[in-house]
């Protein structure tokens, strides 16, 4: 999926217990703010996707939470399972304070949409980027396509408090 205008990434999901270990949580079920906040301070995440033959493919990558989105630029084989199948889960860093999200990644063209990357990027980890009309590229020239992932559904919970266990539906 490609897109070079603005989305509505604003809307907040609706909230119910998941089920984890063969059992709906008890609650108390956590809110969006809780998960909002851990991806917006999280400095790395492990994003997945269906490889070219079904395979799961799993990287650590930068990326930055802004507007109910996750926004990043990534290269080498994982541009090509993007262009093949958008569909990813991604998870934060922590095994503790756990937030999955699973959704759609679509690439993003237009300088003015990948300057957003560029700028998120100097400020989250001090990283210089040019944005072109086709991707983010370092002053070097190294760099590539730019994404922005868009949640279909996410889910959250505070190890060993499984009872907290939340899944977050995003409208269509």
């Amino acid at each position: 999926m490609t897109t070079s205008g603005n989305v509505d990434t604003k809307q907040a999901p609706t909230t119910e217990p998941a089920w984890i270990f063969s059992y709906t949580a008890t609650g108390p079920s956590l809110d969006w703010a809780w998960a909002d906040e851990r991806l917006s301070k999280a400095r790395n995440f492990w994003l997945a996707t269906p490889g070219p033959d079904g395979m799961p493919v799993c990287r650590p990558m930068w990326g930055f939470w802004q507007d109910n989105a996750l926004w990043f630029s990534t290269v080498n084989r994982m541009t090509d399972h993007l262009q093949n199948d958008g569909r990813v889960v991604l998870h934060t860093e922590s095994g503790d304070e756990v937030v999955i999200i699973e959704g759609k990644a679509e690439r993003l063209f237009g300088k003015d949409l990948l300057q957003v990357i560029s700028t998120g990027y100097r400020e989250k980890y001090g990283h210089e980027t040019v944005a072109t009309d086709e991707g983010v590229f370092t002053p070097q020239g190294y760099g590539g396509p730019g994404y922005r992932l868009v949640p279909v559904k996410a889910l959250g919970w505070v190890a060993p408090e499984f009872g907290t266990a939340t899944r977050w539906t995003f409208p269509a």
